[in-house]
């Protein structure tokens, strides 16, 4: 018998989004891999984050002089991911966090005392309760990714950070395996490869996964409990990010009688 999970206290956590501009690490690569790793470990840490797992990209020692550098971290609380790109000197700071208790603020203020002040930050609501979101943001709800990309009018060359949630997801879908297969075709299309991937179970609540490669960044949570929805967090150009959600959508919804119902928000754009 399936054991039931009341994850409702997981309904509204935080997502934020930094750009942090004229970022200066070693000129060594090797050491300023381990500058940007020792970053975003510390300021996890001094918010008492709980780190599971760190994914490099695109991996010590084979790291060139010019390449863009992400590291991503599974956190007991779902993700953040760090991006920087010497050639530009321009550093990305993405966190999702389903946590009540901690929003990030900590981290947020660790990592600019740090480095200096983000040229942009932007702090938003993460709402995976399909009630909360019809009340509180009406206007990020779509019943098809198509009628959401017509709204929104993304560049499909552009870059952009989204942030999505599958509400009614049936319990099927939800399971690790189910998960981990649908993001891994939707996020390889056109045979491409991830440079890794990587996921954490909480039992019995949820599963996260991230995925990394020189097209996207995702990083998924999923709440098999009431809420019966998936959090979607993805970094890449306007048309890879909609091919991935229409992918995903398609995978999800495609037995569904109904009307599916999706959050799409745009947390960035054009960076």
């Amino acid at each position: 018998m399936t054991e039931f999970i009341d994850d409702s206290k997981y309904s509204k956590g935080t997502g934020m989004f930094s750009i942090y501009d004229n970022v200066d690490f070693p000129a060594d690569i090797k050491k300023r891999c381990l500058a940007l790793l020792e970053l975003g470990n510390k300021t996890l840490l001094d918010n008492d984050f709980i780190i599971l797992d760190f994914v490099p990209y695109p991996g010590f020692g084979n790291v060139g002089l010019n390449d863009v550098l992400m590291y991503s971290w599974i956190l007991s609380e779902s993700h953040r991911i760090l991006i920087y790109d010497p050639k530009t000197r321009r550093l990305i700071d993405e966190l999702y966090t389903c946590s009540p208790e901690k929003d990030g603020r900590i981290m947020f203020e660790k990592t600019n005392k740090l480095i200096g002040n983000p040229v942009k930050n932007i702090t938003l609501k993460e709402i995976v309760n399909k009630e909360m979101a019809s009340k509180e943001e009406p206007d990020k709800l779509f019943h098809s990714v198509k009628d959401a990309s017509a709204q929104l009018k993304m560049s499909p060359n552009a870059n952009y950070c989204v942030s999505t949630v599958f509400f009614d997801m049936p319990e099927r879908k939800l399971d690790e395996d189910s998960l981990e297969v649908m993001l891994t075709k939707a996020l390889n299309k056109d045979d491409q490869k991830p440079v890794i991937e990587s996921a954490c179970r909480y039992d019995p609540q949820g599963y996260t996964y991230i995925h990394q490669s020189p097209k996207h960044f995702a990083g998924l949570h999923s709440y098999p409990g009431k809420l019966k929805s998936a959090h979607l967090s993805l970094i890449g150009t306007g048309g890879a990010i909609l091919s991935v959600l229409e992918d995903v959508e398609e995978a999800v919804y495609r037995t569904k009688k109904k009307e599916p119902t999706i959050s799409i928000k745009v947390v960035a754009e054009k960076f």
